[in-house]
């Protein structure tokens, strides 16, 4: 692995079930293979990222593959630009499901995945033990300067002054976001006035747009998973409350979702 001491930015060796740098901080990695590199100083609440509901709907979700064309799509986007053993960082990777589809279709990288909340992290450790995972923030990453190959974003907050430090020139990002007609029939259920989702393409200092792509698929849901759907969802606590009750009573929605895809390539400096 190659995670760095989030205090000091000296390399991290292991040394039985432990991480430490040279400076003497010590890191435990947990049962699970997992090592928390989030100092409780650089915490904005006791339990940061999402809340438990939210984190079990979601891996319920992907767990039934309801998003694997995405997934899929991402893994041959990476194997298509880096060789094999580069350094794939996953930022906001929640329980891990894109990092570990990428280990399936582009085969042997070193895929690296952080995320703010532990209880996500514990689930991708589990659900992708090839990979390695962190508790950290997307925006202060315990990982070297110019260290990442390729690094990419799920729906997932992004720092551009953190990801010109983490990729090396002529490495990459790639930024995938909702496109405006995400979800559009739920929206339609739940709001009077439903809003297309605002396309934004992101001015990244230190990178230049290399192409952009959409992915696209219908979703034919039972109730149970058109439930787990809302709920790792904002609109969890958006919509009408009697729209909230027609949704509630649905056996099954046909449901379309739509991604935005943007690769950015690192400019050299």
């Amino acid at each position: 692995m190659n995670w760095i001491c989030p205090n000091c930015h000296k390399p991290l060796l292991q040394e039985r079930n432990s991480l430490l740098c040279e400076t003497g901080h010590c890191f435990d990695c947990a049962r699970e293979g997992y090592v928390n590199l989030l100092p409780a100083s650089h915490k904005r609440s006791k339990d940061p990222g999402d809340n438990r509901e939210m984190i079990d709907a979601r891996h319920r979700v992907h767990q039934a593959r309801l998003y694997h064309p995405l997934a899929e799509k991402i893994g041959i986007i990476m194997k298509a630009l880096i060789g094999q053993n580069a350094l794939v960082l996953d930022l906001g990777c929640g329980e891990g499901y894109y990092s570990s589809v990428l280990h399936q279709v582009a085969g042997k990288l070193r895929v690296h995945g952080v995320d703010v909340s532990k209880p996500a992290i514990r689930i991708a450790a589990r659900s992708c033990p090839n990979a390695h995972f962190a508790v950290a923030s997307s925006f202060d990453v315990p990982l070297a300067s110019r260290s990442v190959d390729a690094a990419f974003s799920v729906f997932a907050p992004t720092g551009a002054a953190e990801l010109a430090r983490l990729v090396r020139p002529g490495g990459y990002f790639l930024d995938v976001s909702p496109a405006p007609s995400h979800l559009w029939e739920l929206r339609e259920l739940l709001y009077d006035n439903p809003r297309a989702h605002e396309q934004v393409v992101r001015e990244l200092p230190s990178f230049e747009q290399a192409s952009s792509e959409a992915v696209e698929f219908i979703l034919e849901l039972t109730a149970e998973q058109l439930r787990d759907l809302v709920a790792m969802t904002p609109y969890a606590y958006g919509g009408q409350r009697e729209n909230k009750g027609q949704l509630a009573r649905l056996d099954a929605l046909e449901l379309q979702v739509a991604f935005s895809l943007y690769l950015y390539r690192r400019l050299p400096s």
